[in-house]
């Protein structure tokens, strides 16, 4: 299959962008359990938006192991927080942030770990991995093996061209770095039972012209051909079998 033939749409990519700045943006939350709720409804977004786009239309929980880790755990207790935290606490006033967004360390790796993880399950999905008539359990299981996958082939890259590549379209100013935290803070930190719209992933201001940047940074000659060979290593690793 050709990597035309599998490469996701930009829409989706968008989409995946904006959750990973959401998910870089918890970095900046002081409240404990808030930062790890955001981070992981972030990503539950950016699978199920993902999901959809494949014409999967399953609960995302039966995919589970994509969004919360090879190992799992954390997710459960980050959304009974979210659903009993007090709304005020939710909506802490934002602090003044003079960090510029793209250089603190590990914001670029947030957002590039959310942009691969849509981009392998996309392709799992065109593929007809994780299809809609499988048995639930197998189908865990094989979401469990591709994020494993997933995982291993992040760790075996040399991925710093694209880090700095997404780094650029995130250090435009200091005005990301709060705009991101709102944005985060609102959009994800709801319960998981309340859904988010198409509009709240398209926003606008210093996130949506961030994202429109890091969008244009991953459209990069130079950057598809390192998307490629990230494509190319899950795929061994995935027909290599889990390691015992």
């Amino acid at each position: 299959m050709s990597a035309d033939a599998v490469r996701p749409p930009a829409t989706l990519v968008g989409q995946a962008v904006v959750c990973g700045i959401a998910v870089a943006a918890a970095r900046f939350v002081p409240v404990p359990l808030l930062d790890d709720a955001i981070r992981l409804r972030a990503t539950q977004v950016a699978v199920v938006r993902t999901l959809r786009a494949g014409q999967r239309t399953y609960p995302s929980k039966r995919v589970a192991p994509l969004y919360e880790g090879a190992d799992g755990g954390v997710f459960h207790d980050a959304m009974k927080y979210l659903r009993s935290v007090p709304r005020r606490v939710v909506l802490f006033p934002v602090r003044k942030y003079v960090a510029i967004f793209g250089a603190v360390k590990g914001v670029p790796t947030d957002v590039m770990k959310v942009v691969l993880l849509s981009r392998v399950l996309h392709r799992s999905l065109v593929q007809n991995r994780l299809p809609e008539d499988d048995e639930e359990a197998a189908r865990e299981q094989q979401a469990l093996r591709i994020r494993q996958a997933y995982d291993e082939a992040f760790k075996g890259m040399d991925l710093r061209l694209l880090s700095a590549a997404i780094a650029d379209g995130l250090s435009q100013g200091r005005r990301l770095t709060p705009a991101a935290v709102k944005f985060a803070r609102s959009t994800f930190g709801k319960p998981d039972d309340q859904k988010v719209t198409d509009a709240e992933l398209r926003p606008d201001g210093a996130v949506g012209e961030s994202a429109e940047r890091v969008e244009e940074a991953l459209d990069r000659p130079e950057i598809q051909l390192i998307l490629e060979r990230f494509d190319e290593e899950f795929e061994r690793v995935l027909a290599r079998g889990p390691r015992s």
